[in-house]
This record gives C-alpha cells, sequence and structure tokens, in this order.
C-alpha cells in the first residue's frame, strides 16, 4: 500500500490507503469522519471533519486527506458533477450519508466503550467509597470509646479527691 504525507494550510496529515487507514479522532473526543468536499473550490477533495459539525459543533476539527487537485481536474469533476443534473446538495448528501454511516457505527462503539469504562470506573470508585465510609464509622466508635472511657477516669478522679479531702478534713477534727 501506498503511504505519503501531504499538507493542508495549516497542518500535514499521515495518510495510508486502504484497509491500514489510521483511524482520527477530533477535539471532542469522537472519531472522525472521512469525507468528501463538493465545493466549487475542492470538488471530490477528501478530508477528515469533526463528527459533528452538522450539529453546529465549535470543535472545528478539519485536515485535508489530499492534495489539492490540479485546476483541470477540479474543472473536468466540476463538469461530470453538473452534467448529473442533479442539484449538487442532494448528491453532496448522498456520498456524505456513506462515511456518515460508518462514523456513526464507529462512533457508537466508541461511546459505548467509553460508557462501560465510566462504569467501571463508576464502580470501583463505589466500592473505595464504602471502604471509607466503613472505616470513617469504625474511627468514629472508637473516637466515641474514647470518649466514654477518659469521662469515667475523669469522674473516678474527681470521686477520689473528693474521697481524700472528706479523709482530711476528718483527720484534722479528731
Amino acid at each position: 500500500m501506498e503511504s505519503r504525507i501531504l499538507s493542508s494550510s495549516s497542518n500535514s496529515s499521515h495518510r495510508s490507503d486502504g484497509e491500514g487507514e489510521h483511524e482520527r479522532f477530533c477535539y471532542c473526543g469522537l472519531p472522525s469522519p472521512r469525507r468528501t468536499s463538493w465545493s466549487r473550490m475542492n470538488p471530490g477533495r477528501r478530508f477528515y471533519g469533526c463528527a459533528r459539525y452538522r450539529e453546529g459543533s465549535k470543535c472545528k476539527y478539519f485536515k485535508w486527506i489530499d492534495a489539492k487537485f490540479s485546476d483541470r481536474a477540479t474543472e473536468v469533476i466540476l463538469d461530470l458533477l453538473d452534467g448529473r443534473r442533479q442539484p449538487p446538495s442532494t448528491f453532496v448528501d448522498d456520498l456524505d450519508d456513506v462515511d456518515s454511516k460508518q462514523v456513526e457505527a464507529s462512533s457508537a462503539n466508541y461511546l459505548k466503550n467509553e460508557v462501560s469504562k465510566q462504569a467501571e470506573v463508576s464502580s470501583v470508585n463505589n466500592y473505595l467509597l464504602k471502604n471509607e465510609v466503613s472505616r470513617m464509622k469504625i474511627e468514629r466508635e472508637c473516637y466515641q470509646m474514647f470518649i466514654i472511657v477518659l469521662f469515667c477516669y475523669i469522674a473516678y478522679l474527681m470521686i477520689k479527691c473528693k474521697a481524700l479531702e472528706d479523709k482530711k478534713k476528718f483527720l484534722q477534727l479528731s
């Protein structure tokens, strides 16, 4: 398979043709779908973009896959598109839907994995919190017992002091 470096206006991206193509992620953390531009400036040129761009995402992830076509290639593609006698938006949507369905499946799997990871983390956190609460309850009971024992000892000392005082008074009277 052929592999090459292609540059966009701001970044370069690595592309490998065929099944060895790497999955890309946008700034939202979702798999970035491979789409094809059908604008008048870049017809047929493939790119990666945010999976939620149609929802008005503020992610703005964008990376060209293909180098800019020659003016002649662009002209031929536009002529072919115009020859279809079909509104470009319908044609574009049909082509985008193919990539979108692949991305939706990939996004669904990605989200399922993330949810299961979060569920595992949540169950571990719940276990740790329960252990911490149990430890704190035992610790509180120990402090309560210590306070009771300390109170009893202080009461004992007070009684003992009172008894010594009474004994001293008794001896002074005799």
